[in-house]
């Protein structure tokens, strides 16, 4: 081959590889975070589950709710609450950041009084509580009805969250510093179960120490 026709391959095909080629405009994110302990924790940041009874926590400090958090409920079964990460602490009480409860019915309709609380220790100023069904419980079909009932510590009810249908929120509650609300629960498990089953939900809670700032589906981490 001519090297003058050899050369002009070369360059073809060297121009059509650079026709062809992806080219980048590189930007970048860098960060820095920062953590405090749950010690310091204040605002929105001291939220989070308790049972005054549990850890004894003096009324002065939060409302005494939480109280049937092991809770008998038929023969020697009994209502089981574990905690998570400790997210706010003060002079030895805790307020958890998540809580993970086993409930043994039967068939028929239960309701379950306070079996745990939801408060706001330290700050300056209100934060607005939110719930929503993350994972909803209609598992195998086997609850006609499931409700999570948020009262505040005189029994007034706050909000009604049905447990069967994911995405539904109900908020803003408002909470002042050391104010507490009263979790219960309410199952009719169908009579067509006759074999033991379990089903499973999964609440989020959502607080902020902005007014009218709801959370949007697809916030769940």
């Amino acid at each position: 081959m001519d090297r003058r026709l050899l050369l002009l391959v070369v360059a073809v095909v060297a121009l059509v590889g650079v026709v062809n080629a992806t080219v980048y405009a590189y930007r970048w994110i860098t960060g820095t975070v920062t953590i405090a302990g749950s010690d310091q924790a204040t605002g929105a940041a001291c939220t989070g589950f308790y049972s005054s009874t549990e850890q004894g926590i003096p009324n002065e400090y939060l409302p005494e709710v939480g109280k049937n958090y092991n809770a008998q409920t038929y023969g020697s079964n009994r209502i089981s609450v574990s905690t998570g990460d400790v997210v706010c602490e003060w002079n030895g009480y805790k307020l958890y950041e998540s809580i993970e409860v086993s409930i043994p019915i039967t068939v028929g309709s239960w309701y379950i009084q306070d079996f745990y609380g939801f408060g706001y220790y330290r700050g300056t100023g209100s934060v607005y509580v939110y719930f929503r069904v993350d994972d909803d419980a209609t598992d195998g079909d086997y609850l006609a009805t499931a409700y999570l009932i948020i009262r505040d510590t005189e029994g007034g009810e706050k909000a009604r969250l049905n447990l069967l249908s994911s995405g539904d929120q109900k908020g803003p509650i408002e909470l002042s510093p050391r104010d507490g609300l009263r979790l219960d629960l309410y199952f009719d498990a169908k009579s067509t179960i006759t074999n033991t089953v379990t089903v499973k939900f999964k609440v989020g809670v959502y607080v902020t120490q902005e007014s009218g700032e709801a959370p949007t589906i697809g916030t769940s981490p």
